[in-house]
This record gives C-alpha cells, structure tokens and sequence, in this order.
C-alpha cells in the first residue's frame, strides 16, 4: 500500500470510529431522561453528539480529496453528516423502547453544521498559521 493511500485511511478512521460510536449508543434500548431534565434535552445531546461527526467527516474529507475538490468538504460532510443522522433514526426503529422523530434529526443536522462549520475555522487558521510560520521562518 502507498503512504498516501495509509495516510488517506488513517483520516477517515477517526470518523468511522465515531460512527460506530453514534450507532452503539442508539443500540442502547430506552434510554430515559434523567429527572429534573428539560423537555428539549434530547434534542440537544443529538445536536452535540452530531457536532463531533460533523467535525470529524469534514476533517476526513479535507485530508482525503484533492486539493482542488477541497472546497467541496463542507458541502460532502454536511451531506454525509445529513445521511447518517437520517440512517440513525431509522435504525432506531429497530431498537426496543426507540423511536424515531424528526426532531431528532434536526438536533443531528444542527450538529453537523456546528461540526462542519468548527472543522472548516480549524483549516483556515491552520492554513493561516503555516504561511505566517513560512514568512518569519
């Protein structure tokens, strides 16, 4: 296998991984609030749980595509990010003492969005940060 190829798999594992981790989790059947919560409580763990995917796609897309397809990786992780939230509400369907709601999905693609929008500030400090370095180095 060539080193670019090890390096464009070794992107995505942290973004597969997380997948795994979001699907383990609707695994678990009938997960109750805890007492006290407010009624939106959910939706907002769905939309903090969906922030790491959608960091973590646009982080897999931008060290995997080409440099000129790089400006497409927002556009593929909320597309991806989207998908899974969709497909993860479905399975949930499957689960004892799941449900599925759109709502849900909406607090999944707010994640995503929060993800991809923090993925896409981290690249563009980064590459600011190497062209000051490149300048006084």
């Amino acid at each position: 296998m060539s080193p670019e190829t090890e390096r464009k798999i070794r992107v995505w594992v942290p973004a597969i991984v997380y997948m795994g981790l979001i699907f383990s989790v609707s695994s678990i059947s009938a997960v109750k609030p805890r007492v006290g919560s407010f009624r939106l409580f959910d939706k907002i763990a769905h939309a903090v749980e969906f922030t790491g995917l959608g960091l973590f796609l646009t982080m897999a897309f931008r060290g995997s595509l080409a440099e000129a397809r790089r400006v497409l990786t927002p556009l593929f992780a909320i597309a991806i990010g989207f998908a899974i939230g969709v497909l993860d509400e479905i399975y949930q369907l499957t689960v004892p003492g799941r449900a599925a709601e759109f709502l849900d999905w909406v607090g999944d693609a707010v994640g995503v969005l929060i993800g991809t929008g923090l993925g896409a500030l981290h690249a563009r400090l980064v590459s600011r940060m190497r062209v000051y370095r490149s300048r006084i180095g």
